[in-house]
């Protein structure tokens, strides 16, 4: 709600804001609580703060790797079709991280298509039924992923030192493939998804990216481990942030850090 002027709202906490100050909703959950602190932040420099989500990608190669690292920013490296990156302009702020495996049938596993990608299935825990983990011990291997941690250092700042990779592990009741191929009881077509965004946890406190900043995420094993798939598929490290994209609030952002350092 907008209106052009404070008269007969006074017993409202308003957020200024350029086309008009802005009535906050009551922040009875911490989304709203986070969307109010960041529209006060930036309303009245016109930058525009809307429920978003970041999708980051890192293709497994067929090599061992102890390190798996994801391009945050729009111009970074090669985006994927299902990628969605930050752009240079804009500021986003995370309050939950997902983090998935990715896996679908690719002609060339180490350059899927954008059609290859758009078709992968995510799982929250590498399936030994799923082909694209049922190699000899490809499963067993992927626990190595698991039993990482996740990092995020921006510039020359850690603001993640360790998130362990296991608390984004879930395995649901119903697993793919389990159970009889027989007509009448064809097995599980899929895992079970419990909830929305399975495999989601919470972030606290709140970290804002800045698409002028150098991210660096990283997912580090503790053994150098090949995490790519069986013949003709492909697997893929995919970390989902949600939260706040505040719409060209870069350098809004770079303005105000400025300023509390002075």
């Amino acid at each position: 709600m907008r209106m052009s002027s404070n008269r007969g709202m006074s017993k409202f906490r308003t957020i200024n804001a350029m086309g008009g100050n802005i009535i906050p909703a009551k922040a009875f959950n911490r989304q709203q609580a986070v969307f109010n602190e960041k529209a006060a932040q930036y309303a009245n420099q016109g930058v525009i703060t809307t429920p978003g989500y970041l999708r980051l990608e890192s293709l497994a190669p067929n090599a061992a790797s102890s390190v798996f690292s994801f391009n945050t920013l729009d111009t970074s490296g090669t985006k994927t079709s299902t990628e969605r990156r930050l752009k240079l302009s804009d500021t986003f702020t995370i309050t939950d991280i997902s983090f998935y495996l990715g896996a679908g049938a690719a002609a060339t596993p180490a350059t899927p298509t954008a059609a290859e990608y758009a078709s992968q299935q995510l799982f929250t825990f590498p399936n030994p039924n799923v082909t694209s983990f049922s190699a000899t011990g490809k499963a067993e291997l992927l626990e190595a992923i698991y039993n990482g941690f996740l990092s995020l250092r921006v510039d020359t700042t850690t603001f993640l030192d360790s998130i362990p990779m296991r608390q984004f592990y879930r395995v649901g009741t119903s697993q793919q493939g389990v159970g009889s191929s027989a007509t009448s009881n064809k097995p599980v077509q899929r895992d079970e998804w419990g909830m929305s965004m399975y495999g989601k946890n919470q972030l606290l406190p709140t970290i804002e990216l800045n698409g002028q900043s150098n991210i660096e995420f990283n997912i580090n094993l503790p053994n150098a481990t090949n995490c790519s798939a069986t013949s003709a598929t492909f697997t893929n490290m995919v970390l989902i942030l949600q939260g706040f994209l505040n719409q060209g609030g870069a350098a809004s952002q770079r303005a105000m850090q400025n300023r509390l350092r002075k």
